[in-house]
């Protein structure tokens, strides 16, 4: 008998089809967490893996074989388009180690939540000692504020959002000269992609600190305060990029 085929959710688009052969191996290297929505042949929507094996819950046994997960959705008559994968019930909150991983990997995968393997690479998580320096961040590039928000480093994105404004309101109150304008806005927007994955990785240590100043010994509480603080907010990131181009607009009404 075929083995049942899988689509999993990647960033924003779905990805697939593999065996549960491939599956595991997707889950040793961090890509398939426990949240990561899967989709089979069969189901009618979207659902996190942790929601279909039980056993991914079980932060003291080795990655699970996954064999369980087909009869978990087993005699569902309904399909479903593979091609929209955020059509499926939230999924639940991780509580205990994500797949394959251990020790402080484990931590990092669940502060940092969708997208990890990116920042896994980024930080050189595998050589042993994390470490961003000389690392690009497109995103922080182009949208800074609104990325910080998005990865919940609120205070950060605070105090940069005060930079701007201050050489905002400086060029305005110095009539500076637009192309010297558009070069500051240059440089600042380099700094923070030139240093965004370090202060991304320090913002995740601090986190990873916090929930253990709290949890103490007690794993689980420990990856459930950090799957809590981290991971992303996309609805606050929507809000700042609203306020953003609100205030360009004006911005560009009040000097027209």
């Amino acid at each position: 008998m075929q083995d049942a085929q899988w689509w999993y959710a990647n960033s924003k688009q779905s990805q697939g089809p593999v065996d549960l052969a491939g599956l595991r191996r997707l889950q040793q290297d961090g890509t398939v967490t426990a949240r990561t929505l899967l989709w089979c042949e069969g189901m009618p929507a979207w659902r996190p893996l942790a929601e279909l094996d039980p056993s991914v819950a079980s932060a003291s046994q080795e990655p699970p074989a996954l064999e369980a997960v087909p009869a978990a959705v087993a005699g569902i008559a309904a399909s479903a388009n593979p091609s929209d994968p955020y059509r499926a019930p939230a999924a639940a909150s991780v509580s205990a180690t994500p797949a394959g991983l251990e020790g402080d990997m484990a931590l990092y995968a669940a502060v940092v939540g969708g997208n990890f393997p990116v920042y896994r690479q980024r930080w050189r998580l595998d050589h042993g000692v994390a470490d961003a320096t000389g690392s690009w961040h497109w995103p922080a590039f182009l949208i800074g504020v609104i990325w910080m928000v998005y990865r919940r480093m609120y205070r950060l994105a605070a105090i940069w959002a005060g930079t701007l404004l201050f050489f905002s309101i400086a060029e305005v109150l110095l009539d500076v000269p637009e192309g010297v304008s558009a070069i500051m806005a240059l440089v600042l927007n380099v700094t923070a992609a030139v240093y965004a994955n370090r202060w991304y990785l320090a913002h995740c240590q601090r986190e990873i600190a916090r929930a253990r100043a709290l949890a103490g010994d007690d794993q689980a509480r420990l990856l459930s305060e950090l799957s809590a603080r981290g991971d992303t907010n996309a609805l606050g990131a929507a809000v700042v990029a609203i306020v953003v181009v609100v205030v360009m607009y004006l911005a560009q009404a009040a000097s027209a």
